[in-house]
């Protein structure tokens, strides 16, 4: 009896061994879903919230169908945009979309968001009064499409020049929360109250980081022929431009690689923990297989973009406008965005 006892509990032990990675697998997922859900129902009750303190008039500009083609129509460019601009809220309701960015991007890219907005007024002291744009900090726009909270998909986005943020619902889950774009113009402040802010500053450290830190043969594979590129497929439902082959994370050192991870990181970490999960995982598995291509020049100061694209993700970089002094950054997810399919 003993030993059928003991045999039993070798097989119970065994199968529990065999099984705990499969259980863990679940376990880890179960608390994903849980940890989005969660968000998608904080984001939920903070457009609602916003929703509830606007007037009529306010409202007719803050909602739109969720089929309307404004939805799609995104861009980062100074440009006439539809929406309710925050010059046209009260206090009480542009504290409300802050509490709606921190539940949707985090404190880190609220603060993100923040700092873009910040940098338009610095721009509007450096053109001064016959600059072509406003470059108003309180120019950015937001539009709601369908009905929060419903079943059915609905959306939001906030947006002005240099900051695009889009985020897609269904219930109580978030399709997507990109795309995402940041700029910096100027990417470092040289005076005043925020000298020596840099904004993106740490991406573009990153990069040349790695970039610096290749051999020749490595290098040869990073550098593409060309000028540097303008961040590309922007007013795009899914990315629909040409992938540079670069060089793989699977040619890299581990300290390379180690560069490689924050330099994703630094996109990822101004979404909301919960919702770049999926990037953050693919990244620390299939790091192989994320490549970065670069263009241009490595000295500071010089123009140059990169790509660095994995299974999950696709960022975009470039800064050689105004003597390399004007940033663009995008993180697009390569399915889903939009709550629609992959890519095109």
């Amino acid at each position: 009896m003993n030993k059928i006892v003991f045999l039993s509990s070798g097989v119970l032990l065994l199968a529990v061994w065999l099984l705990t990675p499969a259980l863990d697998r679940h376990v880890n997922s179960v608390e994903a879903a849980a940890s989005s859900a969660r968000t998608a129902e904080a984001i939920t009750a903070a457009v609602e919230k916003i929703l509830g303190k606007l007037g009529a008039n306010q409202k007719k500009k803050t909602l739109f169908a969720f089929n309307d083609e404004e939805r799609l129509n995104w861009h980062f460019i100074p440009r006439p945009r539809k929406g309710l601009p925050l010059s046209e809220m009260n206090p009480e309701q542009q504290k409300l979309v802050q509490e709606l960015l921190t539940a949707s991007l985090g404190e880190t890219g609220t603060r993100t968001v923040n700092d873009v907005r910040l940098l338009e007024g610095i721009l509007q002291a450096i053109e001064g009064p016959n600059r072509r744009f406003s470059r108003d900090p309180e120019h950015y726009y937001l539009s709601v499409f369908g009905s929060p909270g419903k079943k059915e998909q609905w959306g939001w986005r906030f947006e002005g020049h240099h900051l695009c943020v889009n985020f897609t619902l269904e219930g109580r889950k978030v399709l997507s929360s990109t795309p995402l774009f940041y700029g910096a113009n100027p990417a470092i402040v040289k005076s005043g109250p925020k000298k020596g802010l840099r904004v993106l500053g740490k991406i573009e450290d990153l990069g040349r980081e790695l970039m610096l830190s290749l051999d020749k043969s490595q290098l040869k594979s990073a550098l593409g022929k060309g000028k540097p590129e303008e961040v590309k497929a922007t007013q795009s439902a899914a990315y629909n431009a040409n992938l540079p082959t670069g060089l793989a994370g699977e040619s890299m050192s581990k300290v390379q690689a180690k560069i490689l991870t924050s330099l994703v990181l630094e996109h990822t970490k101004n979404m909301d923990a919960s919702l770049r999960k999926e990037m953050e995982t693919s990244l620390s598995k299939q790091l192989g297989n994320v490549q970065i291509a670069w263009r241009g020049k490595l000295e500071p100061g010089e123009g140059h973009s990169f790509i660095v694209h994995g299974p999950a993700f696709i960022i975009s970089f470039s800064n050689f406008q105004n003597n390399a002094a004007h940033i663009h950054s995008s993180l697009r997810a390569r399915k889903g965005e939009f709550g629609l399919g992959g890519e095109k």
